[in-house]
């Protein structure tokens, strides 16, 4: 047997049914501050934002190159034997 529920919520019906807060002010605040600070030539800070996920995405593109590199040696190899 195949049971199908089919939900249709806005994502504001949806939060107030989990009891989530809404925090759409807080976000609009923060977005509105971090774009004033951008105007007035505040760069580092976005900079110091961003840094942690530069960091990480350098690490998983490394993992990523790392891996194709592997395959491409694996399949080199199981060339170089036939």
């Amino acid at each position: 047997m195949k049971v199908n529920i089919e939900i249709d919520l806005s994502p504001q019906e949806a939060r107030e049914m989990m009891g989530w807060p809404d925090v759409s002010k807080f976000h609009e605040t923060v977005l509105n501050s971090l774009g004033e600070q951008l105007k007035s030539g505040g760069n580092e800070t976005l900079m110091t934002m961003l840094q942690p996920f530069m960091a990480e995405s350098q690490k998983a593109f490394s993992a990523y190159q790392k891996l194709m590199e592997g395959m491409v040696a694996f399949n080199a190899q199981g060339d170089s034997k036939k």
